[in-house]
């Protein structure tokens, strides 16, 4: 399994050594990862959910972030993989991330 989840307080995240040495990305993580962050089920990670997501990505790269750094990352992600513009993060947008992230992974493992 990829993604490991934890719900102490509500709030998930991706786990970071669990992406280590993953070499694929199945249907079922991505599913498990939207699901973890679409709270309210509306087939989009939007607003306070989204900044929940973007945090945690951003403690997958980055230990030592703040405010500033949080916001330039979102800027760029969604610059980078918001495909429609509506500022939110649908599956296929969230899959384009995770794929990326992945990537990003093996190629530092590889290091």
């Amino acid at each position: 399994m990829i993604w490991r989840e934890y719900d102490i307080d509500g709030s998930g995240f991706i786990e970071a050594n669990e992406l280590k040495g993953c070499s694929k990305l199945t249907r079922e993580d991505i599913e498990r990862v939207f699901a973890l962050y679409d709270r309210d089920k509306n087939g989009k990670i939007e607003n306070e959910e989204l900044k929940g997501f973007l945090k945690d990505l951003l403690e997958l790269v980055k230990k030592d972030y703040d405010a500033q750094d949080l916001m330039y990352f979102q800027e760029t992600i969604l610059y980078g993989c918001d495909l429609n513009r509506d500022g939110k993060i649908n599956k296929k947008e969230l899959t384009m991330i995770l794929l990326a992230l992945t990537k990003h992974s093996l190629e530092e493992e590889s290091k």
